[in-house]
């Protein structure tokens, strides 16, 4: 990606420093990184320091601020205060691109302060950390085919990618996505709160039911099967299993909307965010 050479990450946290692990490994992208980051951990920063990064408190206080790509890894309440200090900081010599990670900030946020750049929105989420994300990417109407294919690269280094024309869809994205891991996660502490209940010990019960959720989320990785094919591959007929679906899938609906309403919620949450 010869034309986009200088990359400022502005936030270290755990997104950001996923992602700058990310582009540390990826062979395919060539960036001279800086980073901003007033609060580093301990991770990344020996991650900063062992590849010679170049790390700034401030936007302030960076040597040479002159940069072609920006992506923005702050929290989204500060983004205003963020996009102010760029502007009063940076170089303007050339209109520089954009790349946001932010839950709720449209790009017309961007546009707003950067005329006439190119933002992508991303929404990546927490499986980031461990490279196996999937990451939606939405390009304004100025984003060209150099940076469509820089993000891309980026956001595949953690994971899957794909690409959505309506903005509006980020917000099903970040409700479904986004917040999904958490989902899993309430599941798999539901699971081992009832075997604890049913008498298995606080660690086995534990244990089995992380590891229940690692074999199911490997199984689906490797099938071309239907999420309905697979749950009927493992429900015999008369057998435990069916038993349980019975329950969860009771006529009423009663667990699918419960669930329902709470993906509701987030979707609502995040177009408040949005607006």
């Amino acid at each position: 990606m010869k034309n986009l050479k200088k990359l400022l990450i502005l936030g270290a946290g755990k997104m950001g420093g996923s992602l700058l692990k990310g582009l540390i490994d990826n062979t395919e992208l060539d960036f001279d990184i800086v980073v901003v980051e007033p609060h580093l951990n301990r991770d990344n920063a020996d991650l900063i320091k062992k590849n010679k990064i170049k790390h700034y408190d401030s936007i302030q206080n960076i040597k040479d601020p002159d940069f072609d790509l920006i992506l923005f890894a702050v929290k989204p309440q500060v983004i205003e205060e963020v996009c102010n200090d760029v502007l009063e900081n940076l170089i303007q010599r050339k209109t520089f691109s954009i790349i946001s990670i932010l839950a709720g900030i449209k790009a017309k946020t961007f546009e707003g302060h950067f005329e006439n750049s190119q933002v992508i929105r991303s929404m990546p989420n927490l499986a980031a950390s461990v490279g196996s994300a999937i990451t939606a990417l939405y390009a304004n109407e100025s984003t060209d085919k150099l940076l469509k294919a820089v993000a891309d690269k980026i956001f595949s280094g953690v994971g899957e990618v794909i690409w959505v024309d309506n903005e509006d869809i980020m917000d099903v994205i970040t409700a479904t996505s986004g917040s999904g891991p958490a989902y899993y996660f309430f599941l798999t502490e539901c699971l081992s709160f009832v075997a604890q209940e049913l008498g298995l010990n606080p660690i086995d019960a534990d244990k089995l039911s992380r590891q229940v959720a690692i074999g199911s989320s490997d199984i689906m990785k490797d099938s071309n099967d239907s999420l309905s094919n697979l749950r009927e591959k493992v429900t015999s007929k008369g057998g435990t299993t069916e038993a349980a679906l019975e329950v969860l899938m009771s006529p009423d609906k009663e667990f699918f909307n419960i669930f329902k309403r709470a993906v509701n919620k987030a979707y609502k949450k995040s177009k408040e965010l949005s607006n």
